[in-house]
């Protein structure tokens, strides 16, 4: 396998990825001193005055003769054009050839023979249009990229990188963090940078393009162990690695998780006897629970059954089934132990103070379902409406049993 060097972050490309600025066409040799000029020969026959055969000046060029500059021209050319496979050997897969662009004036990606993984870490999935699959920690939905370790023992990810090509604005350094045997970690693409904590989310400094996109990985030795061409992707659609040669599309995204049908399940079937659970909706409100502003929105109510205390920072909620994702509680939301929390479905996004929620979606008082899932993105509860008129509420009775009813405020 073809070793290549990763690029260097914060600096310019070094010469392994090519550079053109000091190559230029060889210049013709003098005649050497002394050699004699060859006289112009005559013609043997000359034309007769008058034939269909035109006369040449002294001055003009002899038959066949190459115009000048020809042959300089030829050998700038060839030379630009070994320059370019010369290039092209060097840059590893899927790095982006600078100042070459197509019609729509995007960079356009170099493909080349690919490496597949061969060490514990490998690139293994990826979503470059993501549209509420995922959501990151400020309630955005930005592409992203999943490494796993396929080994039976835990890895240090200090030193990997992830990369577009070679310049320092498309290169992500991992942290000092340790990935467990058969787990995946997630890597947000969207252009901001944040790597300081293992703890934290993580965030690259690029984006993908949803038009088909290039990636590599390196390990901590700066040797390049993975590369991905990826195609073209719909929204909400994954770029999954079946195994070590061959990727595939596919509508059953498992961001964290090693990419099989039990993982699919396991994030999409809902988990039974959560002590957190819905237990109010209100799709047309006029008066009650109003915010901390003072303006009443429609609204979610969250019980906690449990006698403990529950963190369900992390946490989702959404409207959508089949992103259940859609949006995420911000990390230290806690409900007391047979407490309640209210969050407001507004679509202002708004995650400032833990005790006036507003998710990014709203609600439709003809009817919806309403999924609340873990940490892990698996379902807990979920809750299905049909129309309800303004001030009622979809109410959870002590038996699991859903009915309309007056809301808690007004009982």
């Amino acid at each position: 396998m073809t070793q290549y060097n990763r690029p260097t972050q914060g600096r310019a490309a070094s010469s392994r990825f090519g550079s053109l600025e000091n190559e230029r066409p060889a210049q013709g040799r003098p005649a050497q001193q002394g050699q004699r000029q060859q006289p112009p020969r005559r013609p043997s026959n000359p034309p007769r005055q008058g034939g269909g055969v035109p006369s040449r000046g002294p001055a003009g060029p002899s038959s066949g003769a190459l115009p000048r500059g020809f042959l300089p021209l030829v050998g700038a050319c060839a030379l630009i054009i070994v320059a370019g496979l010369l290039l092209q050997g060097w840059m590893p897969n899927g790095f982006m050839l600078t100042g070459i662009e197509d019609r729509a004036e995007r960079p356009v990606a170099a493909q080349v023979s690919e490496i597949h993984g061969e060490g514990p870490i490998r690139l293994n999935e990826i979503m470059s249009a993501n549209g509420g699959v995922l959501v990151d920690d400020n309630g955005q939905t930005p592409d992203w990229v999943e490494v796993a370790n396929i080994s039976s023992r835990p890895v240090n990810l200090r030193g990997y990188v992830l990369a577009k090509n070679a310049k320092a604005g498309n290169v992500f350094v991992f942290p000092d963090l340790v990935l467990e045997a058969g787990q995946g970690l997630v890597v947000y693409a969207d252009s901001t940078l944040q790597d300081e904590d293992g703890s934290a989310e993580l965030h690259a400094p690029f984006r993908l393009s949803s038009g088909g996109d290039v990636l590599m990985l390196f390990n901590d030795a700066d040797v390049a162990v993975d590369t991905v061409n990826i195609p073209a992707l719909s929204e909400n659609t994954a770029y999954v690695r079946v195994d070590r040669d061959h990727w595939s599309v596919s509508e059953q995204p498992t961001p964290g998780m090693l990419n099989t049908e039990e993982n699919y399940r396991a994030l999409t079937s809902v988990v039974q006897n959560s002590p957190v659970q819905l237990a109010e909706i209100v799709a047309s409100n006029s008066k009650l629970r109003p915010d901390g502003s003072g303006v009443v929105y429609d609204y979610v109510m969250l019980r906690n059954t449990s006698a403990d205390v529950m963190d369900i920072g992390g946490w989702y909620l959404s409207d959508t089934p089949r992103l259940p994702r859609l949006w995420k509680f911000p990390q230290g939301v806690t409900i007391p132990g047979g407490g309640t929390l209210v969050v407001y479905c507004s679509g202002l996004n708004r995650l400032e103070d833990a005790g006036h929620l507003h998710t990014s979606f709203r609600l439709s008082s003809e009817g919806e379902t309403l999924t609340l899932s873990n940490a892990q993105g698996q379902p807990v509860d979920s809750a299905t409406y049909d129309l309800l008129h303004t001030d009622e509420a979809y109410v959870r009775g002590s038996d699991g049993s859903w009915s309309v009813d007056t809301p808690a405020a007004e009982q």
